[in-house]
């Protein structure tokens, strides 16, 4: 039990973790994946999306149980670039976050270029110039617009990032969800960071800290971690660190060791398609031609 969750929620999470999970990955549904997918049969990006679902819930328990954070960081880089692999046309990567935890959590800086060259194809701009309005944010609570304002963060676009915080927390005065009323800290600690004001982030980070914020806002976030780990304390912290801001964060839920942005010695994809799609390269339209490639629905036999 922690300020992440009560007694129920962290049993379920811990037996889950010790009782549910694999204590190594599954190669027979890997290898038919792999088929699958090297053969052009079946529903190949699913297959991609099946590979990360192999690695999900395993990373989890190689750093709670094994206390192995380099494993789990490696695996948290292959279920990461497996999402992206495996991005149909027209579809969303991340649809709130706490989805941007396991590419955070790997330390690979490639994410970092592939964001800046691909922002676009990721989340597109939501700015109508005409009409100066953000379309995401028109009768609606904004996730895609809280998404797109995080990975510009991330990427060091903070005159944009000012703008759309102060847009969002102005409209945020009428939310009445309570959920959402909760991301409000998200895009506080946002605006502080492009404002390089540390001691707002630090306010900010200690508003999430508390235990009711806390629950609120891991609520069904990232289950496999989101009961021993305040995932979003941990990206928010992650996102400060990349542009310099050590927040000096060190807690049960969220320790500094877990925070570090210290890269692994190497990345090495574990399977030959993975290998082909380079994060640092690869341009939008190459991105929609390899998505193309895989996505027919080949013969099963």
């Amino acid at each position: 039990m922690n300020i992440v969750a009560g007694k129920t929620k962290y049993e379920f999470g811990v037996n889950r973790i010790l009782n549910e999970t694999n204590d190594s990955l599954n190669c027979e549904e890997i290898e038919q994946d792999i088929d699958y997918i090297e053969n052009k049969k079946g529903d190949q990006l699913y297959c991609m999306k099946s590979l990360g679902f192999e690695y999900l819930q395993l990373s989890s328990k190689k750093l709670f149980v094994e206390k192995d954070i380099k494993t789990c960081r490696y695996y948290c880089y292959i279920i990461a670039k497996l999402e992206f692999l495996s991005k149909p046309l027209d579809e969303k990567v991340f649809l709130d976050n706490s989805d941007l935890f396991y590419m955070l959590m790997s330390n690979n800086p490639d994410f970092i270029v592939f964001l800046k060259n691909n922002i676009e194809e990721i989340q597109p701009n939501d700015y109508d110039s005409e009409k100066d309005i953000y379309k995401n944010l028109t009768n609606t609570y904004g996730d895609f617009f809280i998404i797109r304002t995080t990975l510009l963060a991330m990427i060091g676009d903070f005159e944009e990032v000012k703008k759309r915080c102060s847009v969002y927390l102005k409209k945020s005065k009428n939310f009445r969800d309570s959920y959402y009323r909760y991301r409000v800290y998200g895009m506080q600690f946002l605006k502080a960071l492009a404002l390089k004001d540390i001691e707002k982030m630090k306010e900010t980070i200690d508003m999430m800290m508390m235990p009711k914020i806390a629950k609120a806002l891991v609520k069904d976030r990232i289950t496999n971690y989101s009961f021993y780990l305040h995932i979003y304390v941990i990206i928010y912290a992650k996102i400060a660190l990349l542009h310099g801001f050590d927040l000096g964060i060190d807690n049960e839920v969220a320790p500094k060791e877990i925070i570090d942005n210290t890269p692994l010695e190497s990345y090495e994809d574990p399977y030959d398609f993975m290998k082909k799609f380079d994060l640092k390269t690869i341009t939008p339209k190459e991105w929609r031609e390899w998505t193309k490639n895989y996505s027919t629905f080949g013969s099963i036999d």
